[in-house]
């Protein structure tokens, strides 16, 4: 094989991605402390969302502010609650949710988490994820509250990082991801791509 024909290497495949997610209480904040890091440089992307991210002990808190909106559009949520990245496979600790606004300003919230093997985790029920939209002309912004509880392993104090990325799919153009590109990885089986959120703060 010549060196033409290999594929072109993105700077993430060489780096491990960090993140202070910072302690919130009450309605999740969009500011430069809640907003996580813009990596479609790194992704070879052209970015179309921004997003914001909080903890405390019972909930993850996410804001998402999507400024080219399409239908068919729909945002990914990866996490694992033990960061695993000795782990090259789905772990009882990994979850994958899917949210999609509807035409009508609701948006539909669920777990799609595919385990390998026996080692799983009963999947969330979509009655307790907590969503809103509020959509306008050619944007939206979605409001999503994941309890702890739909969390399998979430333990802030015993485990203070999370392994964490998303995916935000639109029909009119490629998608945008977080640390890793779903271009080149099939995401949703290898977490220990994912980035590594640090909970930082804490309820006192």
């Amino acid at each position: 094989m010549i060196l033409e024909e290999l594929p072109a290497l993105l700077p993430v495949q060489f780096f491990s991605l960090f993140w202070d997610c910072p302690y919130s209480t009450g309605e999740l904040r969009a500011n430069k402390e809640t907003k996580l890091p813009d990596t479609s440089d790194f992704c070879a992307e052209q970015p179309f969302a921004d997003l914001f991210m909080g903890w405390n002990e019972e909930k993850i808190s996410l804001l998402a502010l999507v400024w080219n909106r399409s239908e068919g559009d729909s945002l990914e949520l990866f996490f694992d609650t033990r960061d695993l990245k000795t782990k090259s496979h789905v772990s009882k600790f990994c979850h994958h949710f899917i949210f999609t606004p509807d035409e009508r300003g609701g948006v539909h919230g669920r777990e799609t988490t595919r385990f390998y093997n026996d080692d799983v985790h009963r999947l969330s029920d979509p009655d307790d994820l907590i969503v809103s939209v509020d959509a306008e002309e050619g944007s939206y912004s979605m409001k999503i509250e994941i309890p702890s509880h739909c969390l399998f392993g979430y333990d802030p104090k015993q485990f203070p990082r999370l392994g964490f990325t998303y995916r935000i799919n639109r029909a009119n153009g490629p998608s945008q991801h977080f640390a890793v590109s779903g271009e080149e990885f099939n995401i949703e089986q290898h977490p220990g791509l994912w980035a590594t959120l640090l909970f930082s703060g804490g309820g006192k």
